[in-house]
This record gives C-alpha cells, structure tokens and sequence, in this order.
C-alpha cells in the first residue's frame, strides 16, 4: 500500500523538480507527475499555488502536447518569460518539441 505524502513536502519536491529544467527548456505537468506518482491536475495545483514565480520556475512547466498551460501572471505573460528564455511559440501557441524534456525519463531511466 502507497504511503501518502504531506502536501508540503510534495510541493518541496516539485519546486526542486522545476530547478532542473534548463532555462530554454521546458517538461511537462505528466512528465513530472510520473516523478512524483500523482496525477498531472495535481502537479498543476501545485504550480498555482507557488508564490515565488521568478526563482521558482513554474512558467517551465507546459501540457504534454506542447500547449502553454495555464499560469497565475495570465498565458500571455507565461509566453513572454519563455521566450526570454528562448524557447520559440508557434503560432497555434505550442512549444514545439526540441524545447520539450521529460524529465522523467532523464531521472527514472538513467
């Protein structure tokens, strides 16, 4: 039987996942759910609630199909701070792949 985690300590580990990913990359809300063992809405729930946008980069994190995924500053400013970092947006507002990690596997597989 799975031992629950405390939110806290998920959150902890979550935001210590997000340093990780490189500034002009990003992974995914599955990607690190896998990690993690929870479902992706929580991953995103958790993302919501982070208070420190900038150091802690939750901007980082999109769908797996590439699109932008929701952010607490509004989409558009989530696309700014990507691009800054140079990752590109395609016009249908999706990361394109070359920009995507799934950390799960750089961490689970290796």
């Amino acid at each position: 039987m799975r031992k629950r985690i405390r939110r806290e300590t998920l959150e902890e580990i979550v935001y210590t996942l997000l340093q990780l990913i490189p500034m002009g990359k990003v992974s995914t809300y599955k990607s690190l759910s896998k990690i993690v063992g929870v479902h992706p809405r929580v991953i995103g729930y958790i993302l919501g609630r982070n208070k420190d946008l900038i150091t802690t980069p939750c901007h980082r994190v999109v769908y797996k199909d590439g699109r932008i995924g929701g952010y607490s500053l509004g989409t558009n400013f989530k696309k700014r701070l990507l691009e800054l970092e140079g990752v590109e947006i395609e016009e249908d507002d999706k990361i394109p792949k070359r920009y995507i990690i799934d950390l799960a596997k750089e961490l689970l597989e290796k």
